[in-house]
This record gives structure tokens, sequence and C-alpha cells, in this order.
């Protein structure tokens, strides 16, 4: 009971923050510069690198973009009109980050709700564990020192006598 509540607190926490999520991250988004646009558009020569991170010499993709977006930026265009129409002509995939709205979300939260659940999950399983009783042994415990007899005692005392004689 206590774990089902703890799980369905925990995605509360995490999903209430996120229903402003789209119009905060598109509020506060200032201007994009040059550099901005090419960190955020990823090089389609298979690389796997941004725009700005290329490192091919003659890459057929990468110069031409940084090219295309100085001569954009110098007519005027936003940084976001520049992604835009990149976006529409390679779909999301030269995009080098996922877009925040819909079920892209789940990129940017699920780490986050992966690790918050698995240590809960964790704490809960060792503090469980700290309380359970130590398992039996099969064994019972010595309660004193065992006692002896003086007359066996005694007869030992004889037999190694006779030995050492």
């Amino acid at each position: 009971m206590k774990l089902r509540f703890l799980l369905v607190a925990s995605t509360l926490a995490l999903a209430l923050p996120l229903a402003g999520f789209e119009s905060a991250a598109q509020a506060t988004t200032p201007p994009l510069a040059k550099s901005d646009v090419e960190e955020a558009l990823t090089c389609q020569c298979g690389c796997g690198l941004t725009v700005a991170a290329c490192n091919h010499l003659e890459c057929s993709f990468a110069i031409p973009v940084r090219k295309d977006v100085d001569e954009s930026l110098a007519k005027g265009e936003t940084g976001e009109q520049i992604l835009d129409r990149y976006k529409k002509e390679y779909g999301e995939k030269v995009l080098s980050s996922p877009i925040a709205e819909g079920f892209n979300i789940l990129a940017w939260v699920a780490p986050y709700f992966a690790i918050f659940t698995s240590g809960l999950l964790m704490f809960v399983f060792l503090r469980r564990r700290a309380m359970q009783p130590p398992p039996a042994t099969g064994r019972e415990p010595a309660a004193s020192a065992p006692t002896h007899s003086d007359e066996r005692l005694a007869r030992l005392r004889d037999e190694v006598e006779d030995m050492e004689r």
C-alpha cells in the first residue's frame, strides 16, 4: 500500500510541472545565433555530430548548411525560421535534440523518472530487508559454557597422568 502511494505521488510530482512545459519553453527562448542554429542541426553525412562540430573536410551536408545559415541570417531570417525550414525538408531527425511536445516529452522526463523510481524501489527494498529478522542457521546458540562434573574432570586428569608416565 505504501509503495503504491509513493509511486503515485512520484508520478504526480513529475507530471504536474509538465503541464506548462511547452508554453514556458517557447516563451523564454531568446533569438538564436549562428552557432546556436548550427548546434541545433545534426549533420546528415553519417558522422552523428552537429553541423557546427562536423569535422569532415568535404562534408556534403555541413558545409552547404553553414553557408545557408550565414546567408539566411544575413537576409534577416530568425534562427527558428531556419530550423523550421530544415525540419520541413528533412524531418525531425535533423534536429540535435527532440522537440519538447507530445510524445517527445518522454525523452526529456523518462531518465529522471527512471532514476527516481529505481532509487525509491532500492530504498523500500533495503528498508524491508533491514527490518526482517536474521535467518535461522539451524543451530541453537550456546547459552553458556558447558558444565562438566567433578568426576569426569578427575577421570580426565588421571588418564592424562597415565599417558605421561
